[in-house]
């Protein structure tokens, strides 16, 4: 009697079990036959090994450069840069060995992509530029910035550095991105001390099959592509134009458009000054001194936002708390100007990061700035090195 139950009910979910196991074997050779390829030809079974060779998490402030390491193809789009990093961790001209502490006086930088300066070797980023002019004068140059970081990590970081590592500098100086107030909402928090991220676990299911699978990745872009075709977002309707320009992007519209100011926008602002002032407080009490700088993206440039929300509100910030504030919008934005020209010429085609001519420009224009606020610096160290 038992054998007859159990071979009806087999018979009645025969067939639904004969589809578990067809999926379970698809699966499972999916992932193997894409292991095998990419082994052939990665020589991993990471697909995006190269992009991550020498990025690493942190469990502190969510994530960092190796120490010590080097690639000599980084790729960003169509360009491809080698990657230096030295004994901390920052993106540097080559490996050596940075001292904890340094009779020289030493400007640290932080910031974004932007300041990592993605897609561009180090000798040609602003901040290798400056680190250049001013190796000179025997002043020190630091990159702690990294890609996406945002207020959240910058005071996590600066804080490990300072209290964990025991690092000494004499002056901050902090790049506040505009995609950095979009981070603090949708990307980013923290507990126990340390940040975390915000990421959905759809978004990491994404990540996982995206890497190691090809059936499944390919049945998951076709699923994405329909939804795009019912249900298009406001990415998915952007022009061919508008892409090759890097403008109308929701990550950059909080400061011209009410909708997404509103959306994430002044919450963001909200946080960020909080973070902010973690930071502003943990330099005081190392007797830190720092400056803060802002820019534009494509979209602020295409919008002509020149007194933006972004400005106005950081130049308030730095006002309160009696901290240098430079403002590198009127470098880009001009009321007579042609916004396109100014992307074209100092932007990566279809990209909203700067290109080396980008790069340059922004170098000059901070010189002038340091050599305007550290005027008694610059000379002593002048006539130090003659």
């Amino acid at each position: 009697m038992e054998a007859y139950f159990t071979n009806n009910r087999f018979e009645k979910y025969s067939k639904t079990v004969l589809t578990l196991l067809v999926i379970i074997v698809v699966v499972v050779a999916d992932f193997v036959f894409t292991r095998v390829y990419h082994i052939q030809k990665y020589g991993t079974i990471h697909k995006f090994a190269d992009r991550r060779a020498l990025r690493e998490p942190s469990p502190v402030f969510h994530h960092t450069l190796k120490p010590n390491g080097q690639q000599q193809e980084q790729k960003w789009g169509h360009l491809s840069s080698p990657l230096y990093t030295n004994s901390l961790g920052f993106k540097d001209r080559e490996i050596r060995e940075i001292p904890f502490a340094s009779s020289n006086f030493r400007f640290l930088f932080i910031g974004d992509s932007f300041t990592e300066g993605i897609g561009i070797e180090y000798e040609k980023t602003f901040v290798g530029l400056i680190d250049a002019e001013l190796a000179r004068l025997n002043i020190d140059v630091l990159n702690a910035a990294v890609s996406s970081y945002s207020p959240t990590i910058y005071f996590k970081k600066i804080e490990y550095l300072l209290e964990t590592v025991g690092l000494d500098f004499d002056h901050l100086i902090v790049f506040l991105d505009i995609s950095d107030i979009e981070d603090e909402v949708r990307r980013y928090d923290t507990h126990n001390g340390r940040v975390i991220g915000l990421m959905s676990r759809t978004s990491k299911v994404k990540e996982f099959v995206y890497e190691y699978t090809g059936l499944l990745k390919n049945l998951w872009t076709l699923a994405i592509n329909m939804q795009k075709t019912i249900a298009p977002t406001h990415e998915d309707l952007r022009s061919e134009e508008e892409r090759r320009y890097g403008v109308n992007q929701q990550r950059s519209l909080w400061t011209v458009n009410e909708e997404t100011f509103h959306d994430y926008g002044q919450h963001g602002l909200d946080k960020a000054r909080k973070r902010m002032d973690l930071l502003y407080q943990l330099l005081q009490r190392h007797r830190k001194e720092m400056t803060l700088a802002v820019y534009p993206w494509s979209d602020q440039i295409m919008h002509k936002d020149l007194h933006s929300r972004h400005v106005t509100f950081w130049e308030e910030w730095a006002k309160e708390h009696s901290v240098p504030f430079v403002n590198f919008f009127p470098l880009f934005i001009s009321p007579n100007g042609d916004p396109k020209e100014v992307l074209r010429t100092y932007f990566i085609e279809g990209d909203v990061h700067w290109n080396e001519q980008g790069h340059e420009l922004m170098t000059r224009e901070l010189f002038t700035k340091i050599q305007g606020a550290f005027p008694k610096l610059l000379h002593r160290q002048e006539v130090d090195s003659d």
